[in-house]
């Protein structure tokens, strides 16, 4: 079968575990390599000119020295790295000032390759109990122009590597329709031959109970364990990994039709040729049913949904087990997809199963940590301060606004009281404090940036008197790219004085999806359009002693349908006017953080179908541009 690279998804909530599986033909099979976190390790990021002068200026007056010549293990094989003191020029040609010998077999193959940090200098995949030589001349030079300032030689000699192979997990989940193949790890090992066995459902519970998650399984143990499953599936599986590299890879699983079955199976796997006391196992499952625990003190919720589309499942049998396999509890998932189980101390095992296909959860194994996310939200307390402004990014320059509600505990208001608002710069000082008072309940404060005011996260900390400072953090950064696209539309002609104008609105962020639900706002603007024939310019139309043509309209507040779409109408209030005019809109669309991408668009309308243009000889208040009339 052709390689393929895996690409890995961990599943995990209060405790998953995964486990996989491999396929039988009468020719052995072919495995695929899982893919590394860099497909080219040795591909070098080169720095560009501003990283490197940087990186010369910060070394520049340090002297170049050898700080460590050792073999580590990068990507799985053994790498010879040389960690200098100072980076390294990287256009120059390091095979040509360091060396690597073997003193029985002499120049050792391969290419020195160059850290992205430019201080160390790596050859990978050498060769296991070799005696050898590394040398290094005083021509190598780093970005400061440092050099050795005399030749180093060290004598390593490289580990022993023994060929091994083992599966990558204790235990695995496969999605029945999306499986790739059984992960196993490799080294120097080209062939193996795996076992599959599918437990009998009967004995499913007992042979969890005495599986204990173990990597391997002895002939001893087989004799009890293996009596409570059927062998389905025997083959022989090509691994080919890397010489003396460490790999994982996958054994596939997609053309094996008895391991298409769901159910729950053991794989037992030794190298092609040679038998031990011992081999490599592992415990691995087809089902699509994903299952996550949440415990409480006094019950255990389960929810079950599909891998395959993330679908509630109902009608699932979800059942608690002790350590012997004996059934605590048991009940079915709604169809929410929801059971709630009463706990058990002795409780040690949740099975979720449904029309042949199983999921276990493994509840003596450590539950997902929360500790790593926020989840706890803002701290309580007896004064609660709710700051919220229209938007957390602002350039120099610009005014922060912000806005804030004092309430208690339970979210009702408080008699009002002035609180101490004080404006904090990233690096920590203070820079201004006001005692902010209440209008109605609400607290406004704006606060001006200066045109060169320092870049980074700011704070403003409230103090409500009851020594809980409280911040409400924003930024403030030279630019801002748009993340949204907004098109206001008008009109293709002209309107009439007496018809409404409409213009359209259309939002859409830039990877695609459209603004649902975003907010519009803007205003509208009447002009008058003196210079109304952009191919005749400096003639003007219209009665140029028309007065009150210049005026503010109406304020803008619209929600986007869902496809982003609206439209933005003002009747006429100009039915009167003998001159062209402009209806003007200034529009925001906002992010659900409040940052505005704001667009302008105008509306023309004639007061009549023909209008006489004068093209004055005298200066305007604007410069007058005389340019012939066109044909």
């Amino acid at each position: 079968m052709k390689p393929f690279r895996l690409a890995a998804l961990s599943l995990a909530l209060l405790t998953a575990f995964s486990l996989t599986g491999c396929d039988d033909s009468g020719t052995p099979q072919a495995s695929a390599p899982a893919p590394a976190a860099d497909s080219n390790p040795g591909a070098t990021a080169k720095p560009d000119r501003a990283q490197l002068a940087a990186l010369a200026e910060k070394s520049q007056g340090k002297a170049l020295t050898l700080l460590d010549a050792s073999e580590v293990q990068l990507d799985g094989a053994a790498t010879l790295v040389l960690t200098f003191s100072v980076p390294l020029q990287p256009d120059q040609d390091f095979s040509r000032s360091v060396h690597l010998v073997d003193k029985k077999s002499g120049k050792v193959d391969g290419a020195w390759e160059l850290a992205p940090n430019l201080k160390e200098l790596r050859l990978r995949h050498l060769e296991p109990k070799r005696e050898l030589i590394v040398s290094v001349d005083p021509t190598l030079t780093a970005l400061n122009k440092a050099t050795l300032d005399k030749p180093f030689e060290k004598t390593l000699t490289t580990r022993d590597i023994a060929p091994s192979v083992g599966f990558a997990s204790r235990g695995s989940l496969l999605p029945g329709n999306v499986v790739a193949g059984l992960p196993v790890m490799a080294l120097n090992v080209n062939n193996v031959d795996v076992n599959f066995f599918r437990i009998k459902p009967e004995s499913l519970s007992a042979f969890v109970s005495q599986w204990e998650y173990r990597n391997s399984l002895s002939n001893w143990e087989s004799d009890e364990l293996l009596k409570m499953a059927d062998l389905v599936y025997s083959g022989r599986f090509d691994l080919n990994p890397a010489r003396n590299t460490r790999e994982k890879l996958l054994l596939p699983l997609s053309d094996i039709k008895p391991l298409q079955q769901p159910g729950v199976y053991v794989a037992v796997m030794n190298p092609a040729g040679r038998y031990s006391y011992s081999n490599a196992a592992t415990l691995f499952t087809l089902s699509d049913i994903g299952v996550s625990a949440h415990r409480y003190h006094n019950r255990l919720d389960v929810f079950t949904q599909s891998l395959e589309n993330g679908a509630a499942q109902s009608g699932i049998e979800v059942q608690l087990l002790n350590a012997k396999g004996q059934t605590l509890a048991e009940a079915k998932s709604d169809s929410q997809g929801h059971v709630t189980l009463q706990t058990d101390k002795e409780a040690a095992l949740l099975l979720a199963r449904k029309e042949g296909q199983t999921t276990l959860l493994d509840l003596k194994l450590p539950a997902l940590d929360l500790a790593e996310f926020s989840i706890a939200g803002a701290p309580g307390f007896s004064k609660q301060f709710f700051m919220f402004g229209p938007r957390d990014l602002y350039r120099p320059g610009e005014t922060v606004i912000l806005n804030a509600l004092l309430r208690d505990s339970d979210g009702k208001p408080l008699a009002e009281q002035p609180v101490k608002l004080e404006v904090v710069q990233p690096d920590g000082q203070v820079i201004r404090s006001v005692m902010s008072k209440p209008v109605n309940g609400l607290y406004q404060f704006t606060y001006p940036l200066d045109s060169g005011a320092a870049t980074g996260m700011w704070h403003i900390r409230a103090s409500a008197g009851d020594n809980q400072p409280r911040e409400w953090d924003f930024h403030v950064e030279d630019f801002m790219p748009e993340r949204m696209a907004l098109n206001l539309t008008p009109q293709a002609a002209p309107v009439a004085p007496d018809a409404d104008v409409t213009f359209g609105v259309s939002g859409a962020y830039l990877y695609g999806a459209p603004a649902s639900g975003n907010q519009l706002q803007g205003k509208l603007f009447l002009r008058p359009l003196r210079d109304a024939v952009a191919a005749l310019p400096g003639f003007q139309f219209g009665d140029i002693a028309e007065e009150n043509l210049s005026r503010s309209l109406d304020e803008v507040q619209l929600t986007l349908d869902e496809k982003g779409h609206g439209e933005v109408t003002t009747s006429s209030q100009w039915q009167d006017s003998h001159s062209p005019l402009q209806v003007v809109l200034q529009a925001s669309l906002l992010e659900s953080g409040g940052r505005p991408v704001t667009r302008t668009v105008k509306q023309p309308i004639w007061p009549a179908e023909a209008l006489p243009g004068i093209r004055p000889q005298f200066t305007l208040k604007d410069f007058t541009i005389t340019a012939p009339i066109p044909p």
